[in-house]
Order: C-alpha cells, then structure tokens, then sequence
C-alpha cells in the first residue's frame, strides 16, 4: 500500500508542473532545433565546423552542440513525469511510440524516393543500389545515413541525413527509465536510483572509462554517456520539484545560470560546470511562462519536424543552388520551419490524437472500476 507522504509527494512531483500550464518549452525546442541548422550551415556549405558559439566560448562549444544539449535536459525532464503520470507499462510506451516513428518514417520515405531527383543515377540504377534497402534500415533506428549517387557534388556527398544519430540515444533513454515505472509509488527509491545513475555517468565521464560500443544499435558509449547525463539531470529535476515550483525562485535561477553560462564560455571552464548549468537553465527558462516566448504554443510543437528534416533540406539546397554559408542558413531556416509545421499539423499532431483515443477510454473505465468499488465497499460497511 501506498503510505500517505508518499503519496503526497509523487503527487507533488507529476503535478507541479502541469502539462496545461503555459510554459517556454515550445520556444526553447525550436530555438535548439535552429540552432542545430546552423551549424550544419557551415558544414555542408564545405566550412570548418566553427560557428559563432564557437568562436565566442574559445573552442568549448557550438550552437549544434547547444542545441543537443538542451534538447535531452528537456526530455529527461518530460518523459520522467510521463513516466510517472502513465497508467501501465503500455500506455508509456505507446506514447513514446507514436510521438517518435509516424514523423520519422514519413521523413525517410520521402527523402528515399526524393533523393532520385538529386542523384546522378537512373531510376533503375538508383532503386536497385544496396545502400536504398539499408536506408530505410532507418525506420527501426539501424542508421544508415548515405545513399550511393546522392547529392554528388555537394561539400558532404551522398549523406541525406546526417541529424538522424541522436534518435536512437532519445529512445534508448526512454527504454532506459522504463524499469522505474513498477516502482513509481516509492519515489524516494526513484530519486536514489536516477542520482546513483547520474553521478555513476558524472564518473565514467570525468574519468574517460567507456565500455564497448553496440555498433548494431548505433549507440556509443561516449554519446551514452555524455547524452546521458544531460537526460538524467533532467529526469532528477522533475523528481525534486520544489526546485523549480515558485515563479521568483525560477526566475534567480534563469539569471544566475544565464550569467554563469555567458562567463564560463567566454573566460573557460564550460567543461566543469556544463551538467549543472545547462540544465538549470534550460529547465527554469522551459518551465517558466513569458508571454514574448509561450505565444509558440499556439502553433504546436514544431521543433522534432524541424530537427529531422534540416539536414536534407540543406543538402537539397546546395546541390542545387551552391550557396555560401549566410544564405544557406537564410533560405533553409524559414523552409524547414515550414516543413516542420507541415509535419507537426499533418503527422505527428494526427497521431497523438490516436493516444488520446486509446488511453482516454482507457482511463475512464479506471475511473469507473475506482468509483464501482467505491460504492461497493461502502455498501459493505453500511452493512456491517
């Protein structure tokens, strides 16, 4: 049974900030996603990989980098408390389902069949290449990234999807928290295993002991380790509320850790401090509600379309265009967006609608079994 400051306290922490409240995340997602293009600006427009973040943090950090960054903070944060919000293991995972692959197939299908138009093969030639069948390997996060032919005489020739590499970390943190679900109503037993997780990565990374990497599910352990610290740190700042309920208290932290984070890059020392800043910040900016960034909301969550289609929209648009970094980054930064919300409104917004008709009957008859045996057992009382 459930004891009673347990209750209160898992109440607490799913609840404090509620998925109705108004708040930045919207923004700060798509400011990261945009951040991740135009990094890849200078990439595939055959530059060194140094944007302007570089060259203000000294070398210790790009926009791209950023952008990773605080999308996995985001996450780690949100998926804890739907974790700790689902009503079965299914129901989790299903969620988790529908929110990542619609979007990704519909992308791989389309850049497949697209990419022909930007190849220097005929149609036989191309559809028949061995690199086409491992590149819907994608579908199922097996990442292969190139097919033969494609964008030839680009700076980055044949890859059409290169931000594709950090989809399959995403899911793997997810499966990763799933065990926690059979103990969600013993929070302080959650708080003591995420921490144990968090500060076992905080030594392996500060350490530099890695484990051997599983090549055949496109993970490494630098990337586990590393993506996994910004995820866990997330997930335990959702399960230590109080740190972020009061509006005043956010608002120091959002200040304080902005400042850190401006000083730390720019006179050193980003390397030491990144897991504490950066998530702080990231998360008491993404919980608060100013009315100059929540305003996004109204338009959906655009960001993991932007995210999965930049990198082919930059490609296509070298190959045909050839344009220097400035304006790669001006013409595909207001495509992509576009693309984005085509993707938000025609794909992903439609499939999770399918969530709210499964889980929302699913949660009624709880409701109605509850209320049944409520009814029940005080019958039984009043008799007695």
């Amino acid at each position: 049974m459930l004891l009673q400051p347990e209750r209160a306290l898992l109440m607490k922490t799913t609840d404090a900030i509620s998925p109705d409240h108004i708040n930045n995340f919207d923004f700060l997602r798509l400011l990261f996603a945009t951040l991740v293009l135009v990094t890849h600006s200078y990439v595939l427009a055959g530059l060194p990989e140094q944007d302007t973040l570089w060259h203000f943090s000294h070398g210790q950090l790009l926009l791209s980098k950023l952008g990773v960054r605080g999308f996995f903070v985001i996450s780690g944060f949100l998926i804890l408390k739907s974790l700790m919000r689902s009503r079965s293991i299914t129901e989790y995972c299903f969620k988790r389902i529908i929110r990542v692959f619609p979007a990704l197939w519909i992308m791989v299908g389309i850049t497949l069949v697209g990419g022909y138009f930007f190849s220097s093969k005929s149609v036989g030639a191309y559809f028949t290449d061995h690199s086409v069948p491992l590149y819907l390997l994608n579908l199922v996060l097996r990442l292969h990234i190139s097919i033969n032919g494609v964008f030839p005489n680009n700076p980055d020739p044949y890859e059409v999807n290169g931000s594709l590499w950090t989809v399959p970390y995403e899911v793997f943190f997810y499966l990763l928290l799933t065990p926690l679900f059979f103990i969600r109503h013993r929070l302080y037993v959650v708080r003591g295993l995420v921490l144990a997780g968090f500060m076992g990565l905080l030594v392996l990374h500060y350490t530099g002991q890695v484990f051997y990497s599983t090549y055949k599910l496109s993970l490494y352990s630098d990337q586990l380790i590393f993506l996994g610290l910004h995820f866990m740190a997330g997930a335990l700042l959702a399960l230590f509320p109080a740190v972020l309920r009061q509006a005043r208290v956010r608002t120091i932290l959002v200040w304080t850790t902005g400042l850190g984070l401006v000083a730390v890059l720019y006179f050193g020392g980003f390397y030491q401090t990144q897991f504490l800043l950066v998530p702080v910040f990231v998360l008491a900016l993404g919980t608060s509600s100013y009315p100059w960034l929540n305003w996004l909301h109204r338009y959906g969550d655009i960001s993991y379309g932007v995210y999965i289609w930049g990198w082919p929209v930059q490609q296509a648009l070298v190959h045909g265009l050839h344009p220097s970094q400035p304006v790669l980054a001006l013409l595909s930064i207001p495509t992509v967006w576009a693309l984005g919300w085509a993707s938000w409104h025609l794909v992903e917004k439609q499939a999770l609608r399918l969530k709210l008709d499964i889980v929302a009957p699913a949660a009624a008859t709880t409701r109605v079994v509850a209320s049944d045996f409520t009814r029940l057992r005080q019958a039984v009382v009043k008799q007695a």
